[in-house]
């Protein structure tokens, strides 16, 4: 599916890609974006839900199912994302907090579907250097 949006994005650089919220919510779109966060680092650490990776796959079909439906439905909320701080030593001997947020696995599977749809099309706009 990335492919033919590629393709197309380079053949037709004018073409208005539309309908990209439909591609969104197919299965095989979320189970390839899930599979894709799984592998990420840091899926044992949760967002503000509380929810590990391991949770979520304890009762995954479901869990995919019930995102797809609130996809398709365009019912889906993004939860605010955790905030912790990390602490840095600097090359002058300082601490620093560095703020990182870390958004739910709900949101991280949509977040990765959405970067699947988007980066064949914009890729095509940029130069092989960039």
């Amino acid at each position: 599916m990335q492919r033919e949006l590629s393709l197309r994005a380079e053949r037709e650089p004018e073409h208005k890609v539309g309908s990209l919220y439909s591609l969104l919510s197919k299965e095989d779109w979320l189970r390839t974006a899930y599979e894709h966060v799984r592998q990420n680092a840091g899926t044992q650490t949760a967002g503000c839900d509380g929810m590990q990776m391991r949770t979520w796959e304890e009762h995954l079909d479901r869990n995919q199912q019930k995102l797809r439906t609130d996809l398709k439905a365009v019912t889906f909320e993004p939860c605010p994302v955790r905030r912790v701080y990390l602490r840095e030593r600097k090359p002058d001997g300082r601490m620093k907090a560095r703020p990182l947020g870390i958004a739910t696995i709900r949101d991280r599977i949509v977040q990765e579907a959405l970067r699947m749809i988007l980066e064949p099309i914009f890729e095509a706009d940029f130069t092989r250097h960039s």
